[in-house]
């Protein structure tokens, strides 16, 4: 990669004391009856690398995610820069950097789109956020691409600007968990460099990896865990001297024989034989050297034991996992469980992202961040997800072509039949065709909330400086600015079609008004149900389920007389009904207060229900 400016200021990693810039202590947690950490110790001294070795389940990845202020522990102090990580979590999140085993990245923006977008929510002025963005392109080699959605990059490219958008904060302390995964030899290489610079730039560093001849290259001290426990610390060399001078393999020709070499070799260094059955391979640490190697080939010859392979040579770290753990390296990453989900420490050297020293709540720039940063993270995530709405034709279709589909098919249909007390079919019409394109378009909350989910774009957000609420509070925000847009789009088809306000602005204001706060309340809804789905195609099946009933088992395109008699109970307690025939009123005429104090009453007890519950399962989904 080509040379470019340091990715850190210089001195913004200096610290004021010599305390180490990662304290773990008795770190504990369990997921129900599943003990995921059971008391672990771990100290990183500012500027080397820690690497976290295990098998997969062994409580890696949900160390980093507490460490990322993603999972609350049950028991233990973790400190991290000066800050107390459960304590002082928001204030923490400004000095660290999280790149996890899924690229976080929206595939629908550019390059440029995505860092921008994080630098805005380490509330960067826009200026700055875009200047940083081209910063890292340039300097991980993306800034030919940078203008390209990222759903064209390949895997290196897109594991390179993942860590691009780690470092959009210049955090003192970063945390990759499994950042090369599914790389080839190549991209692996050049993102070991970049590691490697960081790290000389003066970067904390925890990573977890199943790639030992990455840990060998990249740590400075590796923790190996196993069971939730660290079993065994030390230097790359110091594990590997902990087996002794030279390590011996054979490797059968016959699986069958695999107990008879077990027991003509165990006698030459009990307890340390270990055995891989799946490749018929036995390995152990000798203390004699080449004299061993000649007594440990007798000894197969005189069983009659065929050999295809014999091995001598110093020890690795595989061979240092496979003595510790029983097993071999992992060959794929992440642990089995799943995660649920301050002030300025003295003499913290920790700078805000403008390289000014962090200033109390209320009072000086990071106060005037304080007071207004939850602003900037709803209108940046809103801005977000109105990128991607206008970025996926399908969405772009389903939300303006269908319900201009449905006023043709439906005006063709009984516009020429339908007998009314009062106007025509198309006035009725419309009303429903609002509610219908709102509550469609409100499916989109879940599905989208559901992608982020496994995507690993919602762990980035929440492992960011930004307000909680952000996430879910700035998608509804886009999906309210949306379906103001969709509304008038499909009334200006409407019109053209015959369909006349009959009302004045007081009323049609208020007719809007009900269709945003509708809106809001079915979003809510399918955050709800995407949150609990945690997949686009659940979430999407789901959908239907709930919206076809309430859209078509109503007063949205046909009068409930229409509908069969077992039908017309249910449709007249729709709230879908409730809201078609308020807007009806309030544009076309008609008795108001009381249908419309029903309507309220419908959607603010939805909002009631379901926002608690979508912040509930938001909290646990990550």
């Amino acid at each position: 990669m080509p040379t470019s400016p340091a990715l850190l200021e210089p001195g913004a990693l200096v610290s004021s004391s010599g305390d180490p810039m990662v304290a773990v202590t008795g770190l504990r947690k369990t997921f129900g009856k599943v003990v995921a950490v059971d008391g672990i110790d771990l100290e990183v001294p500012q500027g080397s690398v820690l690497s976290l070795l295990g098998p997969n389940g062994a409580g890696k990845t949900t160390t980093v995610r507490i460490l990322a202020t993603l999972v609350k522990p049950d028991s233990g102090s973790v400190k991290i820069a000066g800050f107390d990580a459960i304590r002082q979590a928001k204030s923490l999140r400004r000095a660290i950097g999280l790149a996890g085993q899924e690229v976080a990245l929206d595939a629908h923006l550019t390059g440029r789109e995505n860092l921008v977008m994080v630098g805005r929510l380490y509330h960067l002025p826009s200026s700055s956020a875009r200047q940083r963005a081209d910063d890292l392109l340039e300097r991980f080699d993306l800034s030919w691409a940078a203008n390209r959605s990222t759903k064209t990059y390949s895997g290196g490219m897109r594991r390179r600007l993942d860590l691009a958008s780690s470092l959009i904060g210049r955090p003192r302390v970063l945390f990759l968990d499994e950042p090369t995964t599914g790389l080839d030899p190549r991209a692996r290489e050049g993102l070991w460099e970049v590691i490697e610079g960081l790290v000389e730039e003066g970067v904390t560093l925890l990573l977890t990896t199943q790639y030992l001849e990455e840990a060998d290259r990249l740590s400075d001290s590796i923790a190996v865990i196993d069971h939730g426990r660290v079993i065994a610390s030390g230097s790359p060399d110091d594990l590997k001297r902990s087996l002794g001078e030279e390590v011996l393999e054979v490797t059968l020709r016959h699986r069958t024989d695999i107990p008879a070499a077990q027991k003509a070799l165990s006698q030459l260094n009990p307890g340390a034989l270990q055995i891989d059955p799946s490749v018929a391979r036995l390995r152990m640490d000798i203390p004699g050297g080449t004299s061993t190697l000649v007594e440990a080939i007798r000894r197969l010859d005189v069983e009659h034991i065929e050999l295809s392979d014999v091995v001598l040579h110093k020890p690795t770290l595989d061979d240092v996992f496979l003595k510790l753990t029983g097993a071999p390296a992992a060959t794929g990453g992440g642990d089995a469980y799943e995660c649920d989900e301050g002030e300025r420490s003295p003499g913290n050297t920790t700078r805000t992202s403008e390289g000014a020293p962090p200033n109390a709540a209320g009072s000086g720039p990071t106060g005037r961040i304080l007071r207004i940063g939850w602003m900037v993270d709803y209108i940046v995530i809103c801005k977000r997800n109105l990128l991607r709405y206008l970025r996926l034709p399908n969405l772009l279709a389903t939300s303006t072509i269908e319900p201009i589909m449905l006023v043709l098919l439906f005006i063709y249909v009984f516009g020429g039949v339908m007998k009314l007390e009062v106007h025509n079919y198309v006035d009725f019409l419309m009303p429903g065709i609002f509610v219908q394109a709102v509550l469609f378009g409100s499916t989109q909350t879940g599905i989208g909330l559901a992608q982020d989910l496994t995507t690993g774009i919602v762990q980035r957000f929440r492992s960011l400086p930004i307000a909680r609420s952000a996430v879910l509070a700035g998608r509804t925000l886009s999906d309210v600015v949306r379906n103001v847009g969709v509304v008038l789009l499909v009334t200006g088809v409407g019109l053209l079609l015959g369909f006349r306000i009959h009302e004045g602005p007081l009323s049609v204001a208020a007719a809007l008004g009900i269709l945003v706060l509708f809106g809001l309340a079915f979003s809510w809804v399918s955050a709800v149900i995407g949150l609990i789905a945690g997949d686009v195609e659940s979430s999407q099946a789901a959908s239907f389920v709930w919206v076809l009933p309430l859209t078509f088992v109503s007063s949205a395109f046909l009068p409930i007389s229409f509908l069969p008699g077992w039908l017309q109970a249910f449709a007249k307690a729709d709230p879908v009904t409730h809201t078609v025939d308020v807007l009806r009123a309030l544009i076309s005429g008609g008795p108001v207060a009381g249908q419309l104090w029903e309507t309220l009453a419908w959607l603010s007890g939805i909002v009631a229900v379901s926002v608690p519950i979508a912040v509930l399962r938001y909290r646990k989904a990550v």
